[in-house]
């Protein structure tokens, strides 16, 4: 009697959710310390406080980087490519406050894409 069934794992996407609350995270402490940045020279008179809006869409894009990796078994070409805008828009936001973590997120998103 042969079976012709055939034992099919999920795969594990414990790198992709590593990699994306990492680079979250980080961008998250990147963003807090941009606000501290910009707050300190508008304070001073040497800026004018634009940071503020990027530091809070740097928090945005951040939290979302946290979040989307949880949602690759369902969708994983459409949160992959979420993760990779997220990455990009990143270091938009950042400059060089967010390079470690937009390279995390986007790395995060690459692997989501290559795995099945």
């Amino acid at each position: 009697m042969s079976s012709n069934s055939t034992n099919v794992s999920a795969t594990s996407r414990g790198g992709e959710i590593a990699l994306g609350i990492l680079g979250g995270v980080f961008g998250i402490i990147a963003s807090l310390f941009e606000t501290v940045v910009g707050g300190m020279g508008s304070s001073l008179g040497s800026g004018d406080g634009g940071l503020g809006g990027l530091a809070i869409g740097m928090f945005i894009v951040c939290v979302l980087a946290i979040i989307l990796p949880f949602f690759i078994n369902r969708k994983r070409v459409l949160v992959g490519w979420l993760i990779i805008v997220c990455g990009v828009l990143n270091f938009v936001f950042a400059g060089g406050f967010g390079i470690l973590s937009g390279i995390l997120i986007v790395i995060a998103g690459i692997l989501a894409l290559s795995r099945k």
